[in-house]
C-alpha cells in the first residue's frame, strides 16, 4: 500500500514521485494509526512492568510518544510536494528531515525492550526476542540510510518480524489476563474463636 518509486532519477525526484502518489495518505494514515495504537500498548506494557524493565518500558514509550508526532508530520508532507520538487527548503521539509531518523529510532528502542524483556522472561522470550532484534535492526538500517542511499531499501519488509513481536506480546499477555480472570478468588474464612 506504500506508494513506491520508479527508482530513477535524484532522491528529491523519487520522493516528490512518492510524495504526490495517491496511496500516500491512506498509507500514511493507516501508519498514524499503527503508531498510536502501538504507543498505548506500551504505555499498557509500562504499567505492568517490573521494576527492573520499568525505565526502559517508560523510554521506549516516550520515544514511541514522539514518534507520533513525527508520524503525523510524515503524514502531512505531500503539502510539500511542490517546495521539495523546485528544492526550497521551508518549516515542514525541515520537521521532516528532523523526523525521519525516527523511524530508525523507534524500531532499534523496541527491540532493545525485545531483547531485554527475553532475556528476563518477563517480556516474551529469547526466541521472540531475537526476532525482534533481527527485524529492528534491518528495518533500521533502511530507515537511517534511506535519505543517501537505496541499498538497503530490501531491509524495510524486516520490520514485520517488529510487528509480529507486537502481536505475539499483546496475545500472551491477553491471554495470561484471561487466565487469571478465570481463576476463582478464594476469600479466607475468619477465624473461629473456641472457648
Amino acid at each position: 500500500m506504500h506508494p513506491g518509486d520508479s527508482g530513477t532519477g535524484t532522491k528529491t525526484e523519487q520522493l516528490h514521485e512518492m510524495l504526490v502518489d495517491p496511496a500516500w495518505y491512506p498509507a500514511h494514515a493507516v501508519m498514524l494509526f499503527a503508531v498510536v495504537l502501538v504507543t498505548a500498548g506500551l504505555w499498557a506494557l509500562n504499567r505492568e512492568a517490573e521494576e527492573p524493565l520499568r525505565p526502559i518500558t517508560k523510554a521506549v514509550a516516550l520515544i514511541s510518544s514522539v514518534m507520533v508526532v513525527g508520524t503525523t508530520i510524515h503524514l502531512l508532507q505531500p503539502l510539500n510536494a511542490d517546495a521539495i520538487a523546485d528544492g526550497h527548503n521551508n518549516a515542514l521539509s525541515v520537521l521532516m528531515y528532523l523526523v525521519e531518523p525516527l523511524d530508525g529510532i523507534w524500531a532499534l528502542a523496541i527491540g532493545t525492550l525485545a531483547v531485554l524483556g527475553g532475556l528476563r522472561r518477563s517480556i516474551g522470550n529469547v526466541v521472540t526476542a531475537a526476532l525482534c532484534a533481527v527485524g529492528a535492526v534491518g528495518f533500521a538500517l533502511a530507515a537511517l540510510t534511506i535519505p543517501y542511499t537505496d541499498r538497503f531499501d530490501a531491509l524495510f519488509p524486516m520490520g514485520g518480524l517488529v510487528g509480529l513481536w507486537m502481536i505475539l506480546i499483546g496475545a500472551t499477555r491477553a491471554l495470561r489476563r484471561a487466565d487469571r480472570a478465570k481463576v476463582p478468588r478464594v476469600r479466607p474464612r475468619p477465624a473461629v474463636r473456641r472457648s
